[in-house]
């Protein structure tokens, strides 16, 4: 750990000062890499199966990097951490702690992903009665163009942000979209980003209306009040109960870090003792890594009970 502190300091210091010499070069790499990552971003039509096709659309719906590109360095990071793991862990504890170990580590980007999908839904979810109102003004100015209403709504929305990263992959999206399938495709991640009954309810509406030419604007006036009507009765039941986020989230890691110090200051551990036995013995590294697993299945768990979506 000390050694990669310094590594990086290092690393820092050498950029700071050789930025004036060398400022033409960190900007060429500065551009190269903005290019490298806007590779990855897009939506592409695949047919590479199903887990393939679920890494994609999480992809397309966390980072907006819905390509093969991204998916294949998806996996890629995914193997690498699980393969750091094995070799950081395989000498020092048991075989089947370190498999545990692997496996959940190759797992982590994805858990991320779905947690950061999961609160993305919820913020939208919650954004619902802007977004309907935005897009139903929108299509009666623009005289019943569902896709100029997108175009306008994506550029123009701004009390509802997570709403606006959404529609604006839809609105970038259509402008490429040639065919009914890929409408349909893209309505669909519309949908799965929102992940909720009314906005299930808007992709039926935006594809008859961008489809088959069908107005919609009564349609979308009556989804708006259901919408508005379903806030009303959850801000009337909602409770505030945030004891077990706050427990998870700050009391678990301060009560390691209490255990810590507790060793250092009272019973003379000594900080050198303590890294020693924590991280260079087969018995410290495994309880530090049951108690890590336990700790991000708990804050996963939790991320995913603690908040609720706004659905009909």
């Amino acid at each position: 750990m000390l050694v990669l502190f310094l590594f990086l300091m290092m690393v820092f210091g050498t950029f700071v000062l050789t930025y004036d010499q060398m400022e033409i070069v960190y900007k060429e790499l500065y551009r190269l890499i903005r290019k490298l990552l806007d590779s990855f971003k897009g939506v592409e039509l695949t047919d590479k199966g199903e887990v393939w096709e679920k890494v994609r659309v999480v992809l397309g719906i966390t980072m907006g990097m819905g390509t093969d590109r991204a998916v294949r360095a998806f996996f890629a990071v995914s193997v690498s951490l699980s393969l750091a793991t094995v070799v950081l862990l395989g000498t020092k504890v048991s075989l089947r702690l370190t498999c545990a170990a692997s496996v959940m580590t190759a797992f982590i980007p994805y858990i991320l992903l779905l947690v950061r999908m999961s609160r993305l839904r919820i913020k939208s979810s919650h954004e619902g009665e802007v977004l309907l109102a935005e897009i139903t003004e929108n299509y009666k100015i623009y005289y019943y163009n569902m896709r100029e209403a997108i175009d306008r709504t994506a550029s123009g929305i701004e009390d509802a942000p997570s709403s606006k990263k959404i529609l604006l992959n839809l609105s970038r999206g259509l402008g490429r979209a040639g065919s009914e399938r890929s409408i349909m495709r893209l309505l669909e991640e519309f949908s799965l980003s929102i992940n909720t009954s009314w906005a299930n309810t808007l992709k039926n509406l935006m594809y008859f209306s961008l489809v088959h030419g069908i107005r919609v604007d009564e349609a979308l006036e009556d989804l708006t009040l259901t919408i508005r009507r379903a806030r009303e009765v959850e801000e009337f039941s909602r409770r505030e109960n945030n004891e077990s986020n706050l427990m998870i989230r700050y009391l678990v890691p301060f009560t390691y870090i209490l255990t810590v110090v507790g060793g250092v200051r009272f019973f003379g551990l000594g900080w050198q003792k303590f890294l020693h036995y924590q991280f260079e013995t087969g018995v410290g590294l495994t309880w530090l890594t049951i108690f890590l697993l336990v700790y991000a299945i708990s804050y996963i768990v939790n991320s995913y009970l603690s908040v609720s979506k706004l659905d009909l």
